[in-house]
């Protein structure tokens, strides 16, 4: 497996830590936009992730594969359609809970 900088493995969770500052600025917006998606309970597929980070669909599916390959982004199959996740959310004050309070 590759190693990328900021990045090591823990022997208690499968997703690498990645220490934040190795972060582009494209891959926390892209990051952010998975994580808002997320909590405010939306679905983040790669158009979605697209739309709430304001860049076109080939640059976000280039970052998505490399947010993936380093273990920063979980990818699941549901009904058919591939959505993203954050992989580690150790950093919650709530980890488990990965829905935030939907406004009316």
């Amino acid at each position: 497996m590759t190693e990328y900088p900021g990045e090591r493995r823990t022997s208690s969770h499968a997703a690498p830590w990645v220490d934040a500052q190795t972060l582009s600025d494209t891959d926390t917006y892209i990051y952010e936009a998975v994580a808002t998606l997320g909590f405010s309970g939306h679905r983040a597929d790669r158009t979605s992730i697209a739309a709430a980070s304001g860049m076109d669909d080939s640059e976000v599916e280039k970052e998505l594969f490399g947010l993936t390959s380093r273990g920063v982004l979980a990818v699941s199959d549901v009904d058919g359609e591939i959505e993203y996740t954050i992989a580690r959310r150790d950093w919650s004050s709530n980890p488990d809970e990965l829905a935030g309070h939907l406004l009316p």
